[in-house]
């Protein structure tokens, strides 16, 4: 007979999250994982089966988080072209907290495994994909009231502005200064417009 789990399992995910957050997929040890996730190792095992299992666990709950807050954002009561630069506002507010000085876990996955894990890019694919789709949304209502240009694709637009703030997100684990990365993210916004 299975005994019921004795935690929460998205709490445990959570926990583990900052783990991977901070110090990296390879960084993260075993013991760094059990302790913040405030399980026992058999309990590790029975719940999530490998380090790796968990890792593929722990992206797709951020990739779910993360399109939450994105379209919280995007669909908001302002204007689709003030609804991105808010996002962008966001991300840079963000990067100037100590949390944000890890980065964005996608974003830093990509640059650690994805090249050499067809499974980890496919989900970080997924995640940038997600948000695309969630700016080309915002993009097209903007087009269609005409305070974003409507001579480019809305999808070229958005893949723009995924790429570009991976970019400010890499620029700002490496230099937060928010002058610098007010001036990258306007003139990314400024490709919107006419």
């Amino acid at each position: 007979m299975v005994r019921p789990r004795e935690f929460d399992t998205n709490e445990a995910l959570d926990q583990a999250l900052h783990v991977f957050w901070e110090k990296g997929y390879a960084a993260a040890s075993l013991r760094d994982l059990i302790m913040r996730m405030g399980i026992s190792k058999s309990s590790f095992y029975e719940a999530f089966g490998s380090k790796r299992a968990l890792f593929l666990a722990v992206l797709d709950r951020y990739g779910d988080m993360s399109l939450a807050q994105t379209k919280a954002c995007l669909e908001g009561d302002v204007s689709p072209r003030q609804a991105i630069a808010d996002f962008f506002g966001m991300a840079v507010d963000g990067l100037l907290t100590q949390k944000g000085r890890h980065g964005c876990l996608a974003v830093n996955v990509a640059v650690e495994l994805a090249a050499h894990d067809p499974e980890v890019a496919a989900r970080v694919n997924g995640i940038f994909e997600r948000m695309a789709s969630a700016l080309q949304q915002a993009i097209a209502r903007g087009q269609t009231v005409g305070e974003i240009r409507a001579d480019r694709s809305s999808g070229v637009l958005a893949g723009y502005l995924v790429s570009s703030l991976s970019g400010l997100r890499v620029q700002g684990k490496a230099r937060p200064d928010r002058a610098a990365l007010n001036d990258i993210a306007r003139i990314t916004l400024g490709t919107l417009d006419r």
